[in-house]
């Protein structure tokens, strides 16, 4: 949403949350005897790093998962072996080099990890990696959704029929929480097969040119958009980012009514 805005907004959304971030600091510099409102130090930090790892751990399984809609599982399997490696290196690191080590050890030890990290990082990511193709975006998705292109959405409208737009792609949570809250609802599915809505769906998982066309043509940097383009030569409809069913079955309702009245 940012970048869509004049350079005047983007500094000032960022300024603002620059002086978020630096309030605390701010404050408890001006006021120390603040400080005591602040839990005291002890065993719960430890607590909170060991999720923060397991967190982490979870934003890795997702990104995986977004490798794996881009470049096939392949792809994900050479990562996850790099990764192994890159594991041994900080367990051989945290084992061997050490204060009570001595420095043969230290310095043999050190070469074997770069050795490790360097051929692993040629062999798995340079060749193995590099080699696995791009996968090809879906020609059809599940509940009645179909593939979008631009010749397919001049055809449905050449015909007066209505046409709904998802742009998406398998890395924006934002879509996905809108897919499976809303677009994939009984509800909102009912409501586009009663009105004959055509359902087509833009992935820009893998950053298609004609999709990335269309969405600077609507002033979008990226995804989620969601068009609805009425029967007709009515004007297309934006829909907010953020969906509810509501708004989907309001919109829907109010074009199906503009649409009968003419």
């Amino acid at each position: 949403f940012a970048f869509t805005q004049s350079a005047t907004v983007i500094l000032l959304m960022f300024g603002a949350i620059a002086l978020g971030m630096s309030a605390p600091y701010f404050l408890l510099s001006a006021q120390p005897a603040w400080l005591k409102f602040l839990p005291k130090p002890g065993l719960w930090m430890v607590r909170v790093k060991q999720l923060m790892g397991f967190l982490l751990i979870a934003t890795l399984l997702f990104l995986l998962s977004v490798l794996g809609a881009q470049r096939g599982v392949g792809a994900v399997i050479w990562t996850c072996a790099f990764l192994l490696v890159l594991s041994v290196a900080c367990w051989l690191k945290g084992a061997f080099v050490t204060p009570l080590a001595s420095a043969k050890t230290r310095g043999l030890t050190l070469l074997l990890i770069l050795l490790l990290v360097v051929g692993s990082g040629s062999y798995l990511i340079g060749e193995k990696f590099q080699s696995a193709a791009a996968v090809a975006n879906p020609t059809a998705s599940g509940g009645g959704w179909e593939k979008f292109t631009p010749e397919r959405l001049a055809s449905e409208l050449q015909q007066g029929h209505s046409v709904f737009i998802d742009f998406t792609a398998e890395w924006c949570i934002t879509c996905k929480f809108n897919e499976s809250t809303v677009l994939e609802t009984a509800a909102v599915q009912a409501a586009f097969s009663q009105r004959q809505i055509v359902k087509l769906k833009a992935d820009w998982t893998n950053g298609d040119p004609a999709i990335t066309k269309l969405l600077k043509q609507f002033g979008r940097p990226g995804v989620p958009l969601y068009v609805l383009y009425p029967g007709g030569t009515a004007q297309p409809y934006i829909f907010p980012e953020l969906l509810t069913k509501n708004i989907v079955l309001e919109k829907l309702e109010t074009i199906n009514r503009t649409i009968a009245s003419h």
